[in-house]
Order: C-alpha cells, then sequence, then structure tokens
C-alpha cells in the first residue's frame, strides 16, 4: 500500500486500465495466440507456428482478396486525405468566421452523424438507383443523359460509393475537430494578421493552418485506422463477398469473411477447416499494418511539437 499511498493518482487509473485491458489487450493477445494454430473456432486447436501467415502470403487466392482489400483499403484513405479534410477545413474556417446562416450549416453538416448505416447506404442506394435514382434524372435534366449509368452496378464505382457514404457519415465530426482547433488559436495573431492586411483566405493559409499542423496530422491518423477498419458501409452494399468482383471489399470484410464465412461461395479446403486461425491471422497483420502506420504518425507529431 506504501506504492499506493505515494502515488494515489494511480488507484483512479486502475478501473480504466482494468477494463481496457480486458476489452482490448486481452483480444488483442489472443487473436495474436490464435493465429499460430489450425482452428476452426469448435473442435480442438492444432499448433502450426507461422504456417498460416505462410498460406495466407503464398495461396494466390488469399494474396488476390488481401491486395484488393488492401488497395480499397488505401483509396478510401487517400480520397479522404485529398478531398475530404481540406472541405472540412475551409467549411470549418467559414463556420469559425460566423458567415451568414453558419449556425444552420453547423448543425445541417454535422446532422449525418446521427443516421445510421443502413439508413445512409439506403439513401444512397435510391440516389443512384439506375431506374428512379436523382443522380440519374439530374444528368438526363442538364443534358448529359449519354452519362446515365447503373452507379450500384458497375464494379469499378464500388469502393468510391462506398468512400462517398463514410464521408457524408462523418464529414461534420471531423469538421467540428477542426472548428475546435481553430478556436483555441490566440485571437491576438489573428488580430495581428488583419492589421497587417492579410485577407480573408490569407489570414487561413498564413496564420490558422501553421497553428494547426499537429491537428492535421492526428486527424489523419484517425482517418488512416478508419479507413483499415471500415466495414459496414461495405458489408451493408456488397454483402460477406465485398460486391460484385469484390470492388467494395475492405480489410475488415476480409477478415470477417475467412473467419465467420461465405455462404454463397464457400472457399472450401484449408480455409473452412481453418477460419479462425486464418481470420485470426489475417486480423493480426492488419493490426500490425495500423499499428506500425500510427506509431510513424505519433512520432512525426511530437517531433513537430517539440519543434514548435
Amino acid at each position: 500500500m506504501t506504492f499506493f499511498n505515494k502515488r494515489p493518482y494511480l488507484l483512479f487509473l486502475l478501473p480504466g486500465l482494468l477494463i481496457y485491458s480486458l476489452f482490448v489487450v486481452y483480444p488483442i493477445v489472443d487473436a495474436a495466440s490464435i493465429s499460430f494454430y489450425r482452428w476452426n473456432g469448435i473442435g480442438p486447436k492444432s499448433f502450426v507456428g507461422f504456417d498460416n501467415y505462410v498460406e495466407l502470403f503464398t495461396s494466390s487466392e488469399l494474396m488476390s482478396q488481401f491486395t484488393n482489400a488492401l488497395l480499397n483499403s488505401l483509396k478510401i484513405f487517400v480520397l479522404t486525405v485529398a478531398i475530404v479534410i481540406p472541405v472540412q477545413i475551409i467549411s470549418a474556417y467559414l463556420i469559425y468566421n460566423q458567415v451568414k446562416g453558419y449556425k444552420f450549416f453547423r448543425v445541417a453538416i454535422f446532422s449525418p452523424q446521427f443516421i445510421s448505416t443502413p439508413v445512409i447506404v439506403f439513401i444512397f442506394t435510391l440516389l443512384l438507383d439506375s431506374n428512379v435514382g436523382v443522380f440519374n434524372k439530374l444528368l438526363e435534366w442538364i443534358g448529359l443523359g449519354e452519362y446515365v449509368r447503373p452507379w450500384l452496378g458497375l464494379p469499378g464505382y464500388g469502393i468510391y460509393i462506398v468512400w462517398l457514404m463514410i464521408s457524408f457519415s462523418g464529414f461534420g465530426v471531423g469538421m467540428i475537430f477542426f472548428l475546435g482547433a481553430m478556436k483555441m488559436i490566440s485571437k491576438e495573431s489573428l488580430e495581428a494578421g488583419y492589421l497587417d492586411g492579410a485577407g480573408f483566405w490569407k489570414r487561413l493559409f498564413g496564420i490558422i493552418l501553421p497553428q494547426m499542423k499537429i491537428t492535421i496530422l492526428n486527424m489523419i491518423l484517425i482517418t488512416y485506422i478508419i479507413s483499415m477498419t471500415i466495414f459496414d458501409f461495405s458489408f451493408i452494399l456488397g454483402g460477406v463477398s465485398g460486391g460484385v468482383d469484390r470492388n467494395v471489399d475492405v480489410m475488415a470484410l476480409m477478415f470477417y469473411r475467412i473467419a465467420f464465412g461465405e455462404s454463397n461461395n464457400p472457399l472450401g479446403g484449408n480455409i473452412s477447416e481453418n477460419a479462425m486461425g486464418l481470420g485470426s491471422t489475417v486480423a493480426c497483420v492488419l493490426f500490425l499494418i495500423i499499428f506500425l502506420i500510427s506509431m510513424i504518425q505519433v512520432w512525426l507529431t511530437y517531433r513537430r511539437r517539440e519543434d514548435a
């Protein structure tokens, strides 16, 4: 007790640490352990060492799925960083400066966060439907009828539709994140820039953005983690198989398919007999991909903070 008497704050941290260890640390360690076994989730386990990892990276079928899912997840990440985050920053800046109607736009932009994923998928299905979809009707109305397509049935567009749904759902969260960062910037620096003749947009690029570098890096890291772990949109839109030619397949969906099966197209063989072992292997590889990039991002963030 002497240890805790000198450090009483540890008693406040202990409940959270126990809960975190039980629901986060233990599952990760257990999944890593299962990845070294051949197991279907029901029968006895058989220790196979690194055979599951060898099978994942040497099987042409598995590597094809893995590469496709990884590329789709990276597409979501790159598109979000290149398009969504800049628009979120601009939207936050407009609301920060209290442009006309900013209160309405703040609520309207954030409100999709309260819409469930199935409803968002349903809305986009109606918008992009080949027969009654609003988007195709709009193309016809403005004289671009030759571009009318059955968008939901085109394999090449599937992952971009998933990205649009994700962006629609989470746009407001990122915007509020940047808005909060802008409110922490000192008013004196903005007033000094205004007195020096900095215009509306010059204050954004010359004063605000340089002081938000760490915030932007943190948002990029959050975007990366979400892109690698997104599941529900792809599952609802394309099912467990990942859509036509797996066009909406992502890393988390691939793990689910291997671990819990694909009823409409079972892979059979070693994969079905080793569902939990190989599924845990995919989960561990995904964890390592996220963990390594996250550590690099955290290192860059702290280095910039020390330089500042």
